[in-house]
């Protein structure tokens, strides 16, 4: 994540690094050890989280991306997936990188590789549980910048990912 932000206004749909896509309802004054702040206040499918106004960390927090993002993105669903690392080591370290990014296409990338590497093998625990994060992280973004329901969304990915192959190997091992 980069962009820098500024302020949020009401309604604004918001990418949080650990918390996910969620909408801003509006501003609130919260008090949290004698101390008066005001927040954020952002609503998820799963709960609410609140974001000092005055700091807006980049690397945690953004707008969802634009329309013209989505498909420049979801377009690297439709390329062919590059093999990944032979060394489960390396492939953790690059799943654990592009998580603590935040970045759509770093996902968009992840994902199909991921994909690509399920169709010619199978993934470890790491990686399966990274391909159920980053594809509901993706689905949830498209659904807030579509504005169409998650569902749906999840039902296009699905549609994407079932046409990834497995990657050209060339000369490294599959594993």
């Amino acid at each position: 994540m980069s962009d820098e932000i500024k302020s949020f206004r009401k309604g604004d749909w918001v990418s949080h690094l650990h918390h996910g896509v969620g909408q801003v309802e509006g501003k609130e004054k919260k008090s949290l050890g004698g101390e008066s702040r005001e927040y954020y206040k952002v609503n998820t499918r799963n709960g609410t989280y609140w974001i000092p106004t005055d700091n807006l960390d980049p690397e945690r927090i953004r707008r969802v991306v634009s329309e013209k993002a989505l498909q420049k993105a979801l377009a690297i669903l439709e390329t062919p997936a590059e093999p990944m690392d032979s060394k489960h080591t390396i492939r953790k370290a690059r799943i654990n990188d592009v998580i603590a990014e935040g970045d759509l296409v770093g996902f968009c990338t992840l994902l199909r590789d991921l994909q690509g590497k399920r169709a010619a093998d199978k993934l470890n625990t790491t990686e399966q549980r990274a391909h159920t994060t980053i594809k509901k992280k993706i689905a949830a973004e498209w659904s807030a910048t579509r504005e169409i329901s998650l569902q749906d969304a999840t039902k296009e990915l699905n549609k994407l990912l079932r046409k990834i192959k497995a990657p050209e190997m060339k000369g490294k091992s599959k594993k």
